[in-house]
Parts: structure tokens; C-alpha cells; sequence
């Protein structure tokens, strides 16, 4: 019979990484994640299939990391949200790649990852960036962790991706978002413009306005843009 450390190595190297494939594509149902849980730790405590037999510590506990005093057997909850959540980096960091090419095409440059309401049609793409929604809901904000390094200013969207700040610009700036007639021009495209106002459908007016366009004029002069491409 296999010792508790015995079962425990088992659990974390061989049941934990057995779902990994499919959990990396696809949202796995919560009573499945249940059951799986299930399994591991009747095995965990040595139990059988049909057997109701009493645990020394909680299961919880144990999936709870070692610097918070759990054993580290991370949740398949968890395993499975970041997993899913790779493909938003993978989408934000590698533009020039035939998938990224697909979902841009299919959803715009962006991604549809700004999208808090309902989509037309279901995929794969959609349920992962509803899960993103879903964990900003709970006061986490994936996309907040992202940051583009601007080096040519040819890949990075001047308003939407967030490169200056941790903020995208279309956020600090709204009223100057809303008067540009060119929402997705890139960071290359406007710093080498003639005017940052160029792209408006009408200059700023007001104080409101003309106090935006003066910290973004400000904000953006201090933009030194590089022969590197942006990652």
C-alpha cells in the first residue's frame, strides 16, 4: 500500500497534469471539475470508489498554496481558468501569428476582450474571454496585468491597448476617444502624424476638453519611439 507521501506525489505529478490538454482548450464543466476533485482526493486519503472514509485535514486546505500552509495541489478550477487565460496573453503577445491573424479577423483588433455584453454566436474564443469578464466581476482584472513595451509603435493601438500607463488611453482620455473619428489607429500612426488632433472629427472645445487634450499632448511628447518591434 502506498504511503500518504507516496499518493500524494502521485496525486500532484500524475492526476493533476492527466485533464491538462483538454482543460487548456476548453472550459471544463463545474460538476465534471467536481467529480475530478472527487477523485483525487478519495485517492489522496486511500479511500475506495465507494468508501466514506473520514479525511485528516480538508481537501481545501490542501490545495491551498504552501506559503498559506496548504500542500500546493492547486485546484482543477483554477488549473483550468489559467490555462484558458494563456490564450489572452498569447493573443496580446503574439501578433504575428496565424491564430492571432483568425481572431482578429473574426472579432477586431482588440479581440472582442473589452466586450461585457452578449456575443452573436458561441466558440471557444468567446467563453474564455467571458471567463476574463467573469473574474473582473470578482474584482480581478486580468487585462490590468498586461502592459505593452512600445518599440516601433507599429503593433500597439493607441487607445485601446494599454502601453503608456497601466490604463489604455481611450479610459484616461474619454473625450477625446469619442472625437477621434480613427479609433484603432496604431501608436506609430499618431505620433508620426502631423497633429494628434489630425484624426478628429472637430477640434476640442470647452474646458473639459481642451484640459484632456493638453495632459494627453503632454503625455504623449514624451514618446520616443525605437527601430525594435513592440512586445
Amino acid at each position: 500500500m502506498l504511503s500518504i507521501g507516496g499518493r500524494f506525489t502521485l496525486n500532484k505529478v500524475v492526476l493533476s497534469s492527466l485533464p491538462i490538454y483538454l482543460m487548456s482548450i476548453y472550459k471544463t464543466p463545474v460538476g465534471v471539475l467536481r467529480k475530478m476533485e472527487s477523485i483525487r482526493r478519495r485517492f489522496f486519503n486511500g479511500a475506495d470508489i465507494n468508501e466514506n472514509k473520514m479525511s485528516m485535514i480538508g481537501w481545501e486546505k490542501i490545495m491551498v498554496s504552501r506559503k498559506k500552509g496548504g500542500l500546493g495541489i492547486s485546484s482543477f478550477f483554477a488549473q483550468n481558468r489559467a490555462l484558458l487565460f494563456k490564450w489572452i496573453w498569447r493573443f496580446r503577445s503574439k501578433d504575428s501569428s496565424l491564430w492571432y491573424r483568425v481572431i482578429k479577423a473574426m472579432f477586431g483588433d482588440g479581440g472582442a476582450l473589452d466586450n461585457t455584453g452578449k456575443f452573436a454566436r458561441s466558440s471557444t474564443w468567446t467563453t474564455i474571454v467571458r471567463e476574463c469578464g467573469n473574474l473582473s466581476s470578482k474584482g480581478i482584472n486580468l487585462l490590468s496585468h498586461m502592459k505593452r513595451k512600445v518599440g516601433n509603435g507599429l503593433n500597439t493601438l493607441f487607445w485601446v491597448d494599454s502601453w503608456l500607463t497601466d490604463i489604455p488611453l481611450k479610459q484616461l482620455y474619454p473625450r477625446m476617444f469619442a472625437l477621434d473619428c480613427n479609433k484603432n489607429s496604431t501608436v506609430a500612426e499618431k505620433i508620426n502624424a502631423s497633429s494628434i488632433s489630425c484624426s478628429f472629427r472637430r477640434l476640442p472645445r470647452g474646458s473639459l476638453e481642451e484640459e484632456q487634450f493638453s495632459k494627453l499632448i503632454e503625455d504623449v511628447n514624451s514618446v520616443i519611439l525605437s527601430v525594435s518591434n513592440d512586445r
